[in-house]
């Protein structure tokens, strides 16, 4: 006869008591208990204080209790849970997010002290268990101390074997006895008997420097009587481990913040293009319509400088989007490469030129460097960063009287730049933990205590190094290196659309031209700027382009947007590679920024037929200019 198989047996149910006067939050308690099924719980929801009062000897195995009821308010409701129960396992939960209140909760022998607002199913199921092993220890405890009148040595075993620490001191803080574990957490600070307690041991979470390491303590105090005397045991468990997977959940949810950050910037950059792209155009027409009257006698000249601030204006916004299109854009991220430190740095002060141009003048020293090795949008994020931090070291409102100097220079195979501000500077207690995450010497609000270590992370990524000097009331100086590239060739940036005017000689040949794009304001600026020279064609999708060239392929260049609703440009390039394959040559594409993956890789594999927006109409022209002079060479037959 076989034996069944041993099966493991089920998790116990506990016991829990809920008093608290909102539905709502009871039912939210209800929610995290049920979201862990391999836990059970039994729960009993009472609103008020007195009838909570009234179940509180039932024999729960934990109470959760809220601070503030229509009938009792603070630790006084703590107080009176105790009276019809001493020992019942407390574990508070309100939302009143208050470190003094909790420290005196946690001192009045409340097992956990739960904020509502922050609260999940982990931490209200962990607060339960510890709560209840816990109790059951001090339980252990209470009934070993009892017998310990016939039996000490008893006591001290159950003690000494127990895997929390335990420390016992005497109304002055004098040690009576510690257990091995109590000595084993506090390492060289360990508790030695008839002297005082070595280490500061609050209620609660205490963070402690042990054999040179940071270690987290979780500390809880109870009365006790010790060898016939009022005492007080400390018990100690370490929470150094939870701690750390804590803040590394915390890192982790920052990082998809700011990730998610990134892709808002690329997709805002790419909605605004759109748009300028437009603007530019018709203020290109405003331009030749001023200059066409002005040459027929019609005075102007009350016309000419408002043109010429907006125009620049617009070449403002220009290099505005498309640095952000830089700092947000994934492959930019990525890519490894020959990098203009000089170039990356200018467009790291035009991203935070509102934030600087209130505190301080910019001194620009930036000296003919060779290309470093880096990542364009990466080394992007790091000025920008520094740039931030010395604009918000210095108060707004006295520009004349503060500066930050940007400083660049080539040192053997590296490239070094500096930023130095003369801001508030940083204490000196304060300089050996700038590039730990999460801390900060900010206000408030101001920052989240991750900028420099993500500076030092992609600057050591990149094979340079990050240092900061700094003096208190005097300023900070931020130095990275980065290594020169190997090769002396280095990858062009991106040119922005300059406000200068577009040519307007007479092309070689009248052409014909098939504009398509779902936008109708561009389409009409686009016209407006072309028809003079060619003959404009429009159609607002790449649908609509396919019904066009099917009745006629007279065309010498098709100007396509990538990106549309009814028919991308990808899909038309398609299209033509299968049906029109000699038009394939004469296609510019536009684009706003690729928003996709696909986008991106094609963008890439065509980069030389790939115009920008907003467009430089100076730009455009060259490029279609280009397309005829080859158009010329080809037969005359489609």
């Amino acid at each position: 006869m076989s034996a069944e198989p041993s099966r493991a047996p089920p998790a116990p149910c506990f016991r829990l008591l809920l008093i608290e006067d909102s539905a709502i939050a009871a039912s939210v308690v209800q929610s995290h208990l049920d979201a862990v099924p391999w836990q059970r719980a039994e729960l009993a929801h009472e609103e008020t204080l007195a009838a909570g009062l009234a179940r509180v000897n039932e024999g729960w195995d934990v109470v959760l209790l809220d601070l503030s009821l229509p009938d009792g308010e603070g630790l006084e409701v703590v107080e009176r849970v105790r009276a019809v129960d001493p020992h019942v396992p407390i574990v508070v939960l309100t939302g009143h997010d208050d470190v003094r209140l909790a420290e005196r909760a946690l001192g009045a022998s409340v097992q956990d002290y739960l904020v509502k607002r922050g609260l999940d199913a982990d931490t209200l199921w962990r607060a339960i268990r510890y709560a209840v092993s816990r109790q059951q220890l001090l339980t252990q405890l209470a009934r070993a101390m009892a017998e310990a009148r016939e039996n000490e040595a008893n006591l001290h075993q159950l003690i000494a074997r127990s895997a929390d620490g335990v420390i016992v001191l005497d109304p002055s803080g004098t040690v009576l006895f510690a257990n091995p574990a109590a000595e084993s957490l506090l390492g060289d600070g360990r508790p030695v008997a008839g002297r005082g307690c070595p280490a500061a041991l609050c209620a609660g979470e205490t963070s402690l420097e042990i054999g040179g390491q940071q270690v987290v303590l979780d500390v809880r105090w109870v009365d006790v009587d010790w060898q016939g005397r009022p005492s007080r045991m400390a018990l100690l468990r370490d929470v150094t481990g939870r701690r750390r997977a804590e803040e590394l959940r915390s890192r982790l949810e920052r990082s998809e913040r700011l990730a998610a950050v990134g892709q808002l910037a690329a997709g805002v950059a790419h909605e605004i293009n759109n748009p300028l792209a437009y603007v530019v155009a018709n203020l290109e027409l405003l331009a030749r319509e001023v200059r066409r009257l002005a040459g027929k006698g019609v005075a102007t000249e009350h016309l000419a400088q408002p043109l010429a601030d907006a125009r620049q204006g617009a070449a403002r916004v220009v290099d505005i989007v498309g640095d952000l299109g830089v700092f947000a854009r994934a492959e930019a991220n990525e890519a490894v490469g020959p990098t203009d430190v000089n170039a990356v740095i200018e467009s790291a002060l035009n991203i935070v030129h509102s934030q600087m141009k209130h505190r301080a003048r910019v001194v620009r020293e930036l000296a003919s460097v060779a290309p470093v090795s880096g990542a364009e949008g990466r080394l992007t994020q790091v000025f920008v960063n520094l740039l931030i931090n010395a604009a918000q070291s210095i108060q707004e409102g006295r520009v004349a009287d503060n500066v930050v100097e940007v400083r660049t220079r080539d040192q053997g195979r590296e490239v070094v730049a500096e930023i130095v501000d003369s801001g508030c500077g940083v204490p000196e207690e304060h300089m050996h933990r700038l590039f730990e995450p999460f801390f900060t010497t900010k206000r408030a609000g101001e920052g989240t205590g991750l900028g420099l270590a993500i500076c030092r992370n992609i600057v050591e990524s990149c094979g340079g190094t990050i240092g900061v000097s700094s003096e208190a009331g005097v300023g900070t100086c931020v130095r990275v290196r980065l290594p020169a590239w190997a090769s002396a060739e280095l990858t062009p940036r991106r040119a922005s659309p300059a406000p200068a005017p577009a040519r307007h000689e007479e092309p070689a040949r009248r052409a014909r031209i098939l504009i398509v794009d779902d936008e109708p304001l561009l389409l009409r600026a686009l016209r407006g700027l072309l028809e003079a020279s060619h003959e404009v064609v429009c159609a607002r999708s790449g649908r609509e382009a396919q019904r066009t060239l099917r009745l006629d392929v007279n065309f010498d260049v098709v100007l396509c947007d990538i990106v549309m609703q009814e028919g991308t440009g990808i899909e038309l390039h398609e299209w033509l590679e299968a049906e029109l394959p000699a038009l394939v040559d004469r296609v510019l594409f536009m684009t706003g920024g690729g928003t996709s993956e696909v986008s991106r890789r094609f963008l890439s594999a065509h980069a030389g037929r790939v115009l920008p927006k907003p467009i430089n109409p100076a730009e455009l022209l060259r490029r279609i200019d280009a397309l005829l002079e080859a158009r010329a060479a080809e037969p005359e037959s489609v």
